[in-house]
């Protein structure tokens, strides 16, 4: 088990992507709100004629107050750590509670995205399909995030097996930690687990993608805003 208080930690102020399903919904409440004691009677309103508020929202319950973020773009951000893993397996560095992956590079993003999209679909039996794909650009910091880029190697960086690095993230969760800086598994380059919400700001829809899936891997990823960018 990694001590967390032997890493070091980087100071990090980037551009940063992220690339998530476009059917998720920009959950407007969030935008809604500038007072973040208005939000349990707005939420309390809201909920009465849509039922659906709920789901859209996620459990809010995961997001210490002091943590919430409202105003413009604070759904794509919010959205990341009230909705955690529901496969039971989870991410990279966590199972049962919320983490906004990112990177600096949007290539990385993509990567990184692509391969989770396939083992989804390749787990869900399906044999060929196409999936839109929204990119989400944000600033992430000036904020400090344990680093653990040296430690490639070790098995929170196993390709598959995420149960070393899970217990790192609870760790660090449980430190109150900003998040992790790491290096990417699926591409080369940087990525980010952001753990708390205030260290995202600015977050925007930046592209639509269309991921095209054939038996078991993204063979193409398609740029739909017409600049040909991948």
């Amino acid at each position: 088990m990694i001590e967390i208080e032997m890493l070091p930690k980087s100071e990090v102020t980037e551009t940063v992507y992220r690339v998530i399903l476009s059917r998720y919904p920009q959950i407007h409440l969030f935008e809604r709100v500038s007072n973040p004691q208005d939000w349990d009677v707005l939420y309390a309103v809201e909920s009465l004629t849509n039922p659906r508020l709920r789901d859209e929202v996620g459990d809010i319950r995961l997001v210490p107050p002091e943590d919430r973020v409202y105003g413009d773009g604070a759904s794509w951000i919010m959205a990341a750590f009230t909705h955690p893993p529901v496969d039971g397996l989870g991410s990279r560095f966590n199972r049962d509670f919320g983490i906004y992956y990112c990177a600096a590079d949007e290539v990385v993003a993509i990567a990184e995205s692509s391969f989770h999209r396939a083992r989804f679909l390749r787990e869900s039996r399906i044999d060929k399909t196409t999936q839109e794909m929204r990119v989400i650009r944000a600033q992430l910091g000036p904020t400090i995030l344990h680093d653990v880029r040296d430690l490639v190697g070790h098995a929170i960086y196993h390709s598959d097996d995420y149960n070393e690095a899970q217990q790192l993230g609870y760790a660090l969760r449980d430190a109150k930690s900003f998040g992790i800086h790491y290096q990417s598994v699926r591409a080369q380059g940087e990525c980010f687990g952001v753990m708390r919400a205030p260290a995202i700001s600015n977050a925007i829809h930046w592209r639509y993608l269309c991921y095209h899936y054939d038996q078991g891997a993204i063979v193409d990823v398609e740029s739909l805003d017409g600049s040909g960018r991948r």
